[in-house]
Parts: structure tokens; C-alpha cells; sequence
């Protein structure tokens, strides 16, 4: 335990001491116990720790009782222990000086110095609001032996008083909108926490979902994180089985459950990479996504769709890397001064191969024309756009048919490489192309599983 985490969090601590619960009815043995705030709010006094005033009654308690009572937890919902359930009470003394002493045992090996050093202070400030304590002293015994020691008095605690709080970090979390079209992001601040901690923290924020309207949580109902680490810039998460055994059904939501994690943790300093797992097995694939490789951010999905500035919502059919069958992403687009369609196929030949989505597209040259005649679109390429090879060449030939026709003016296309018409007739959408059920002219999700 380092004791300037403590000393400095217990300044901050001190700014919350005047605030108590109010007294609306005479106590005959009054004591104010101390808890950490279930939703910590650096923006006001008591956003930390709040003092909840208890009412001991006529019966009289030793130190020990005092304190199993304490470790019993608050009453009120707004209120959490600070202490973690590896943590045991083993004695609690007082020494005729004034100084109560806790011996804690851990069973497990903590690294949360935060939590830590805050579970200390509330322990500190809520002894030394008892007649006669002047000194707060703690042995912490771990795992291996080792044994933490710090004290603690009143006046360690207005030393560091210094009316600053630390800064609190602010993280971006991604959740489904109300539709389920696309990712919508909100920012909440927490407590410091060190940093192995954040990706942790992050998915318990998303997990327990959104804080703002228009947005849900985009994760499998019962999910949660078993492990979370970083190496080399890839947080690997390990998740229990619910995420997989209640994995979404169609799969723009399998997208989105699995992009909301990857952009919340790939905002994260030194996470470039998310690697998904489920009770510590890889997943060669969720129902739809290829879950083998680790993940990259992925902005395309991200909304909201500001329509004054030309953006749409459209859809784009990109190849699986291992299977000639087609998977659908929606995305966030923008006409520069271009009709929807040429904005459509430009952002297709513009993608990236990344997340499991493949694009044979060699390069982001324009296309020479692209035109509508009723339900039909026409697309005129540059010769060097297509692949060479014939199989590669047929499923990018799909993948532009495909992309096109999810607007729900065009039925068809016909595809011409400069003066050549690449088919003897205008391709249309069909069933056997997709990895799900594709509906012609649907912009909105809601394939199933075919």
C-alpha cells in the first residue's frame, strides 16, 4: 500500500466529513459511519465518501462489534462498503493512548491502490469520530505474508487537505442506439483508478448501461467480465458463457455487442487491439463475426446521423475472408456533393479489410460514373478496381450489387468496366449471397439467422 495514495485521497476525503446524514429524531447513541458513494461525483462535497449517522440504541458495543456492524454494510442504496469481500476483520484494540488498531486479513492479492487507500480512510474517519481515538492504525496481512502498516491521525488527514480533488478520468462508452442501427458514445467520469484497472472498469460501466435517452446497451443479457488485460496493446477480455450462449440473433446486433466492447476499450491509452473470449476459449466465430483475431476501433458504425450536413445511414456488403458468402455492415455516411448512391460505393471501395470483413477492392480510385435509370443503378468502374481472379472477382461484383441495392430505390445493377458490361444482364440481390436473410432495399437491421 503506498501511503501518498492514501494521504492525498484522504485530503480529498476530508472536503465530504461536514455532510451527514440528517438527524430527524433524537438518537440516544448516535455514530457516524463512513462509505463510499455508489456513484462518485467529484463535482460535489460529499461525491466520495457520505457519512450515514446510525443509532446504536441503549445497548453498549465493543470496538470489534462496532466494527463487524460497520462491515455489515450501509442502509442506505446510495451508499457501498469500500471494503472488498477478500478483506477480513480479525481484531480491533484500543490502547489507553487512543490509538484503535484494525488487523485485516486479504485472501487474494490486490493491486486497486484507489480502493485501497479509500477503504482505509473510511475506516480512519469513521474511528476517529469515536470519544477518545486519536490515532488510526492498520496491519493489512496479505496472501504471501507480507504485512502493510500505516497510521493515520487527524492531523495527517487536514495536512494533506489541500481543497484540490484529483482529476477524474473521463471514458468514452459506446452503446447501441434505441434502433439498433448504429453505436452512440457517452462520456462518464470516474475515480482514478490505476491503469491495469480501466479496461475493467470500462466494461463494468457498459455492462450496467447507459446513463443517457436513445441509447441501450448493445452487450448479451447476463454478460459479464471475468478477466480483462493488456499486453502489447491488446486487452484481452474474457467473458463469462452468458456471452456467448445468449449471443444476439441477427447480425447487425451481434455488430454492435461486439463493436461497442472494441471501441470502448480501443479509446483506452495503450489499447490499439481487443481480443475477445468467452470462459477463457477463443472464438473462432460468435454466430456471423470471425472472432479468431483481435479487433480494431471502428468509427463507421458510430452515429448520430446529422442529416443537415448530408450524412445517411447505409449498408455495406463486404466479403467474408474465408467463405465466399457476404456479410452486411451498417454505417454512417456522407454525400460530399454527391448523389447517395456514388457516396454509397465510394465508402465501400474507401473500407479496409479489418474485423473479420474482408475487401477485395485493390484500391480507392473513383468510379467513372455511377447513374440511376428508375430501379436500376448503373456503375461504370476503372479498369484496374476489380481483382484478377475470376472467384474474387464475382464476389466483389456482388459485394458493389449488394452494397447498392440495400438503398431502397435501386433493385438492381448493371456494372460496366469502362466500355465492357461485366454481365450479361443486372444483377440482383440474392438469398444464397449473405451469411443471413437479405431483404432487397432494407436499410434498417434485422436479418436472421438463415
Amino acid at each position: 500500500m503506498k501511503r501518498l495514495w492514501l494521504l492525498l485521497l484522504a485530503g480529498l476525503l476530508l472536503l465530504s466529513a461536514c455532510t451527514a446524514t440528517p438527524q430527524s429524531e433524537i438518537m440516544v447513541q448516535p455514530v457516524r459511519f463512513y462509505y463510499r458513494t455508489a456513484q462518485t461525483d467529484f463535482t460535489v462535497e460529499d461525491g466520495i465518501i457520505r457519512a450515514e449517522l446510525r443509532d446504536l440504541g441503549s445497548k453498549t458495543y465493543t470496538d470489534l462489534e462496532l466494527f463487524r456492524l460497520y462491515f455489515e454494510g450501509p442502509r442506505s442504496e446510495d451508499l457501498i462498503l469500500p471494503i472488498s469481500p477478500d478483506t477480513e476483520l480479525d481484531s480491533v484494540s484500543r490502547t489507553k493512548g487512543g490509538t484503535i488498531s484494525f488487523r485485516l486479513k486479504r485472501s487474494r492479492e490486490s493491486s486497486a491502490e484507489f480502493d485501497e487507500a479509500l477503504s482505509c480512510a473510511c475506516l480512519a474517519k469513521t474511528a476517529l469520530e469515536l470519544d477518545g481515538v486519536h490515532e488510526v492504525s492498520f496491519q493489512i496481512t496479505n496472501p504471501n505474508g507480507v504485512v502493510d502498516e500505516l497510521t493515520l491521525t487527524q492531523k495527517d488527514l487536514a495536512l494533506f487537505d489541500t481543497g484540490e480533488t484529483p482529476e477524474a478520468i473521463e471514458l468514452t462508452l459506446y452503446y447501441s442506439d434505441d434502433s439498433g442501427s448504429l453505436l452512440l458514445t457517452e462520456k462518464q467520469k470516474i475515480a482514478p483508478v490505476p491503469k491495469n484497472e480501466l479496461p475493467a472498469k470500462a466494461l463494468e460501466l457498459l455492462l450496467s448501461g447507459p446513463k443517457s435517452a436513445g441509447m441501450k446497451s448493445a452487450l448479451p443479457p447476463g454478460t459479464a467480465v471475468q478477466d480483462a488485460s493488456v499486453s502489447d496493446g491488446v486487452c484481452t477480455v474474457d467473458f463469462n458463457g452468458e456471452f456467448y450462449n445468449n449471443r444476439p440473433k441477427t447480425e447487425q446486433a451481434e455488430q454492435l455487442a461486439v463493436l461497442s466492447v472494441v471501441n470502448t476499450l480501443c479509446e483506452l491509452d495503450g489499447i490499439t487491439q481487443v481480443q475477445i473470449l468467452s470462459q477463457g476459449r477463443m472464438l473462432e466465430r460468435y454466430t456471423f463475426l470471425d472472432l479468431s483475431q483481435p479487433l480494431s476501433l471502428d468509427d463507421a458504425v458510430v452515429g448520430p446521423v446529422r442529416e443537415e450536413l448530408g450524412e445517411f445511414t447505409g449498408v455495406l456488403c463486404l466479403p467474408d475472408p474465408q467463405e465466399p458468402l457476404l456479410h452486411r455492415l451498417t454505417v454512417r455516411t456522407k454525400a460530399r456533393g454527391v448523389s447517395k448512391e456514388t457516396a454509397l460505393l465510394m465508402t465501400l471501395i474507401n473500407r479496409a479489410s479489418q474485423n473479420g470483413l474482408a475487401n477485395p477492392l485493390s484500391n480507392s480510385l473513383a468510379p467513372l460514373s455511377v447513374s440511376t435509370d428508375g430501379v436500376q443503378c448503373l456503375v461504370m468502374l476503372p479498369r484496374d478496381l476489380l481483382p484478377q481472379d475470376a472467384e474474387q472477382r464475382a464476389l466483389t461484383l456482388r459485394s458493389i450489387t449488394a452494397t447498392l441495392c440495400s438503398l431502397p430505390w435501386i433493385e438492381e445493377v448493371a456494372i460496366w468496366e469502362e466500355t465492357d458490361l461485366l454481365t450479361s444482364r443486372p444483377l440482383k440481390p440474392e438469398k444464397n449471397w449473405f451469411f443471413a436473410t437479405f431483404n432487397p432495399g432494407q436499410t434498417q437491421p434485422g436479418a436472421v439467422i438463415s
